[in-house]
Formats: structure tokens, sequence, C-alpha cells
């Protein structure tokens, strides 16, 4: 027999050598994670020789058949027979090795009544002796030559055995491996948490290993980079001094700070003195526009093979740099273009998930899917040991969510992993810093900064004043639309911001502007939205709309900067961002922002009326006052002076007391993990995504064109109560068509192109 002829893969590679690409990836991989050295070289045993050992069941006959047929002919588990193999033939193989090998594709079994697609199959012996073994005794029967020459091409010492004491179809894996194969029995049989952990570590070697290997990454990681503040100082001006204080802090910060004093230097000043040699960097950011902006920051200061992104919408923007890319362009046609441009993106997003990125930027979902055991939870393990974690705008999550964010910080700070947080804000309120204090830090106020008013450069973002507060009790929005006109005819530029999509569109077609204006709002699918986003942070300012009509959608972190604003009231919070987007830079004179009692359109299913009204009572009493972000600071703890109200702390009490997140540890269960964790956190919102009726031929011919991602671009975000009974199902095209609404094109606001909105029928 030869054991240099079996495939490993439909498209030609060979078995050894696809096993010699996973073992070189696991030994890169390890050289690249935080570990102590005893750990790292007891790790590296046990995975290289899971690598050598994992795909060894694809020498049977059966799959064979199946790869050199590109199809499945006959139904079979290649490492299940792997796992039948090392069990038959080899001796000394430990439980982190059989385990690791048995599920490095599939988890492990549920209880047979929700047995589910995606874990080993419930009848494991059954399968093994009915499907598996018996269908290829002549390769079993020469194993022990085929494990001797393995054992001489891969520098291994396997003992191999020299006699089998039952018919070969007759053996079976040993009780034990079965037991912790099965999801109800395997905490019985290892009532040893750190025995548990330790058969979770190895599949998540073994799985990283394998994506590396197969994903031909086995000679291409990067390398940690050591951070230093001269990759980030500012070209304008020296460090603040708070910036300055941060280079010396070690250990976990919380930060308050004023927009555009910059905290983003801040965490990194912090991150120099805390970081650690292979330990991972997390930064955290509650939206994709601004993940999506950081991540091209970072790509600057640490290199771009180093860092990625981690978001539900990460595929759209490796596609959309991919198609901006002007060496894409040459000798393809369109569809070559989309289709190789779609296949490197799907492969980047693949990528994106493994262990191997030094620095991540994502949002906290994607921490959280780890905490609460989703899939690839174990992947965490190593993801976050000794890791810097860096947590931006903490103030914008609601109470579930931050509940369930500080229990998973009390997670990552736990010995297992031992990481240190960076949490910072412009506008968190005292309540909130208490509860951080007091529930992550111990009591320890020590580790709150701010910028130092003794301090000259700290001074100058403290006491700027960069806005004035026109209350306008009893009125809306609606009534300033001829004081709109006139600022833009005096070329004025203009920001309006209100609370819901019906009014945004309302205002746009009510304000009679000739000049370029704009919306930005939930109703525009994602390749207008680009656009318009595109657009108004042009870094050409006389290239940006002079007018734009905005929801909450503009509260992200988008770099701009308007004149004048008018607002629509909402929570303190959002209203300090809103106001964030005048006068941003603190360049002009003082900028009027207009606030407005009365609300066009229902906000119950946005916002908390008790909150909003609170906000207006204390706004009310700045009227015509220039502000400072300490003065929003200080309303902002006025609104909130008596923390959560009592719907609100009952939704981050049941955050906070998760008991999967509490009892991780304690109650972990290796290879399984809980399918419905992702579709709870992700649908929080209360938002699907829908094709309008009228952009199904537009959908159609993008498929056509081989365009798939832009097709899927076409989708709009909508709350499901509003397209609830207009909905059809299209389970070919596997899309949600919504009959009520309608995507309607919008042709004045750039003589370039058009944009559209979705309006409901």
């Amino acid at each position: 027999m030869n054991p240099f002829t079996f495939l490993a893969k439909s498209n030609g590679l060979l078995l050894h050598e696809h096993t010699e690409h996973v073992v070189r990836g696991a030994e890169n991989l390890l050289s690249r994670l935080s570990f102590p050295p005893e750990e790292k070289a007891d790790w590296l045993r046990i995975i290289r020789e899971c690598a050598v050992l994992h795909d060894i069941g694809k020498a049977h006959r059966d799959f064979q058949t199946n790869l050199r047929a590109n199809s499945n002919v006959v139904a079979i588990r290649h490492e299940v027979v792997s796992l039948w193999i090392c069990v038959a033939f080899l001796e000394g193989l430990s439980e982190e090795h059989l385990f690791a090998i048995a599920t490095h594709h599939k988890g492990v079994m549920y209880d047979r009544a929700e047995n589910l697609r995606g874990r080993l199959s419930e009848g494991l012996p059954g399968d093994l002796a009915d499907e598996h073994i018996p269908r290829d005794l002549l390769l079993l029967g020469q194993m022990p030559a085929f494990l001797k020459i393995w054992n001489e091409h891969f520098k291994t010492a396997f003992p191999i055995k020299n006699s089998i004491s039952e018919s070969l179809s007759e053996v079976l894996i040993p009780p034990v491996m079965l037991q912790l194969l099965d999801k109800s029995r395997q905490k019985r049989m290892a009532p040893e948490p750190a025995r548990r952990l330790r058969l979770a570590q190895a599949r998540a070697l073994l799985i990283a290993s394998d994506h590396i290997g197969s994903g031909l990454r086995h000679e291409d990681l990067p390398d940690w980079k050591l951070l230093s503040p001269k990759d980030f100082k500012p070209k304008q001006h020296e460090f603040r001094a708070f910036q300055r204080k941060l280079l010396d802090v070690r250990g976990d910060v919380l930060l308050y700070a004023p927009t555009g004093s910059g905290k983003t230097e801040a965490a990194l000043c912090w991150v120099t003195s805390n970081q650690r040699e292979n330990a991972r960097l997390f930064y955290l950011l509650p939206y994709t526009a601004s993940i999506n902006a950081m991540t091209r920051r970072l790509e600057k200061i640490f290199g771009p093979e180093r860092v990625t992104a981690l978001h539900s919408k990460t595929l759209d923007f490796f596609y959309e740099r991919l198609e901006n890319e002007a060496d894409n362009f040459e000798g393809k046609t369109a569809r070559e273009r989309h289709a190789k441009n779609a296949d490197q993106a799907r492969s980047m997003r693949s990528s994106s998930k493994e262990l191997f990125y030094p620095v991540k930027i994502a949002t906290p979902h994607q921490v959280l899917k780890h905490a609460l055991m989703g899939k690839g939870w174990e992947m965490g393990l190593f993801d976050f040991r000794e890791a810097c974690v860096v947590i931006d705008e903490f103030h914008a999550y609601d109470a579930l969510l931050t509940g369930l964010l500080l229990a998973t910080v009390k997670w990552l700070k736990s010995p297992q992993f031992n990481a240190h947080i960076f949490f910072m804000s412009a506008t968190i309120p005292c309540f909130l810093q208490d509860l951080i204090v007091n529930e992550v830090f111990g009591g320890d106020r020590s580790k709150l900064y701010a910028p130092d008013e003794s301090e000259p450069s700290d001074r100058a973002v403290l006491d700027q004043k960069r806005h004035q507060l026109f209350c306008q009790s009893g009125k809306s929005v609606s009534d300033a639309v001829k004081d709109i006109e006139d600022l833009l005819e005096e070329k004025k530029s203009v920001l309006v911001i209100v609370n819901n999509v019906k009014t945004c569109q309302h205002l746009f077609g009510q304000i009679r502007f000739s000049g370029f204006k704009m919306m930005l709002h939930g109703g525009f699918h994602r390749l207008d939205r680009n656009e318009i986003e595109e657009a108004i942070t042009n870094e050409e300012l006389a290239k940006r709309p002079q007018l734009l009509i905005a929801t909450q959608a503009v509260e992200v972190s988008l770099d701009i900067d308007y004149d004048v604003a008018f607002i629509e009231n909402a929570p303190i919070d959002a209203l300090i961002q809103r106001f964030g987007r005048v006068n941003r830079a603190g360049n002009k004179q003082v900028a009027p922002v207009f606030l407005f009692e009365n609300i066009m359109g229902s906000v119950e299913k946005i916002y908390d009326r008790e909150v909003m009204d609170k906000t207006w009572q204390v706004l009310k009493t700045l009227d015509r006052q220039h502000l400072s972000e300490a003065d929003l600071v200080a309303a902002c703890n006025q609104v909130y002076e008596n923390g959560y109200n009592e719907t609100q702390q009952a939704d981050f009490d049941k955050g906070f007391h998760n008991s999967t997140i509490n009892g991780f540890f304690e109650n972990l269960i290796a290879g399984h993990w809980q399918g419905w964790v992702e579709e709870v956190i992700e649908s929080d919102n209360m938002k699907v995504e829908v094709l309008c009726q009228n952009l199904l031929s537009d959908y159609l011919e993008f498929k056509a064109e081989g365009d798939f991602i832009r097709a899927s671009q076409l989708l709009v975000s909508v709350y499901w109560y509003e397209i609830k009974g207009y909905i059809i199902k299209d389970q070919k095209l596997d899309i949600l068509i919504a009959t009520n609404l309608e995507y309607t094109p919008l042709f004045e606001y750039s003589k370039q192109a058009k944009a559209g909105s979705a309006k409901f029928l």
C-alpha cells in the first residue's frame, strides 16, 4: 500500500500534502498565541500529533470514491473512521487526541429528542458497524503498514498494535469515548471542569489548524506587532496630558473624554502599556460603519495583514473594498470580476473569524457569542487570553445588552483569560460609571480617568463651547421649514435629525432646496447607503451635501460637521451624539442647535418615553446657553440621576445574571454549542432584512450576472411589525419579499447618481 496516492480534496490535493499543511499550520499558529513556554510545548506536541492523524480516515475506499466523483456518492464520516483507526491500531493516545480528531468537523451528539444537523450521529456505534468499517476491510487489514510509513514520513512515533484480538469489524470505540461524544453524558463522565476544558481546547486548536491548512495559510500567518506611541502620535500636536498619563497605566481603565479629544489615541496609549506578546487586541464598537472606519484606521497603524473586521456585514465590507481596487478591473468582464471578488470576499470573511489575526475590530455580539457558547466558542479560549479589550461608545447599548456585556467583561477577567479592559465614552452617566466600578472593578475608583482641568492641553477640550441650545417648546421640525430654507439660501450647511424614517422622507419632500441635499436613514438598501455615506464624508467639504436629513443612523461614528442643526427630542445620550455632528471639530463659532419638543410620528418602539420626557425637562433649563461637553455630561447625569428605570433595571439584571455566562467554566460541554444564541442576540433590535417588491427584477438581474453580493445588498432593514402580514417567502431565492414596501428613486440629491428609499404603500 502506498499512503501517498490517497486524495484529501476533490481538487486533487493529496492526503499527505494536506496533512503537511495542517501540521505546519499548527506549528505556526501555536508560535503566535499567548502561552507560557511549558503550556505551549505541551499543546504543540498534542496538536501536531492530532494533525498527523486527523484525516487518515479519508483513506477509506468510499471516501476516495466520493472525492474522485466530486459528490457524496456514499454517506461516510471520515473523522469517525479516523477515530476508529486510532482506537483499533494505535496505543497511548490521550482523550484530548481522540476527542479532537472525532469532533474536528462536527460537534458532540444531542439527546435523541433534539438531534440536529451539525452534530455527530446519534447512533455512532451502529454507524461504525453498518456503514463505515466493514466496507473496506482490505484497507483496514493493511492499516499497520500504512501507519508505519505515516510515522516515518511525519517523524512521529505512535505505538502500533501488533495484533488485534477481535475481528476488525467488531472493534468499537471504548465506552468512555462514546460517552464523551454524548452531550447528555459528558459532564457525568468528566465532572471536573478542567478535564472538559482540556477537551474543548484540543478541539479548538485542531479545528483552527485544519482551517489554516485547508485555506493554504500555513506559511502566511501574520506576526504580532509591538505597538509604539510613535506609530499613532498625532501629527498636529503632542499627546494631551490625559493621553500621556495612560502610557504608564497598567490594568483596567474607564475613560470619560469629550468628543474630539482623542479617545482612540488614548486607548492606544493604554494598549502600549498593557500589551503582551502574541496577545490579541479587540476593539469593540456598536455600529458597522464605525467598525469599518476603525478597521481602515488601525490597518495603517498595525499593517493590513494583522487587522480584521468582525460584524454581520463583514462580507459587504470586504467585497466593496475589492470592487473599488483599480487592478481588479484589468482584463476581466464584469461577471468575471464580480465572481472573483465575491469568492475572495467570502474567503476573507471566513478568515476573519480565525484565531490568527492579532487585531480584531468587532461588535460586542462577536464576543458575546463566545461567552454564551454560540458556535465556535472554543476559539475564544485562546483568542481572549491576555487580550487587551477596548470597549468604545459604551453608552450606546440598551440595558439588556449592557448587562450581558458587563457579565462578559467579568468572564474575560477570569483567571482563564486574564484580559485587560478599557472602557471609554464621551457620555457615560455617573450611575453607569458606578455600575462598572462596583461590579467589574471591585469598587476601585482609581481606575476612572478623565482629562484634567489643571492641564492646559486637557482644559482646551473641556472648556470648549461648541453649541448654543434653542429649545422649541410645543413645536415640531415641520414648523421650522421656512427657517431651514432661509439658512440654506445663506449658504449655511444644515443637519436635520428626526426619530423615524417616515418623518425623514416627509421633510425631504417638504423642504424646498435646489442644491445638493441627501437623506440618511434605515430605509435605504446597502448599495445606496454605501454611496450616501461616501458622499456625506467626502474629504472635499464642497462635495458634501449642504442639507442632510437623517434619523438616528447619523449618530454612528461618521465624520460629518454641519453649521446648524434642527433636532427632534430623544434620550439625552442619543442627543449628545447628535450634537456632536455639528461644529464637531470646534473650529467654527458656537453653532446653533434647535431642539423640538413635539415628535412627528411614533417613537414608542424606539425610545423610552420616560427618559425622553426627563431629557426635555433637563435641557429646557439650558435654553439659549452655550454648551460644553461638560455641560452635556452634567445634563446626562441629571436625566439618569436615579439610574435605570424599573423596566431597564429588569433588563440589565437579566443580562448581568445570565446563567450561561456566569456558569461558563463549571457547565461547559466540550464540542457542544447553543444554536439559538446567534438568533437571540442578533434579533434583539427586532429588525429583519427584506426585498421591496419592485426590486425583484433588479435582484434577479444581479443574480443572473453572477453578482450575488450586490443582489443581497438590495435588501432593506425594517422592523418586523412594519411588514408582518405583507411577507412572501421565496423558498427558491431564500429571501423575504415585502409586498407593502416600494423602493422609490430619488433624483435630486446628486447630479451624477441616483439613490432610493423604501416607502410603505
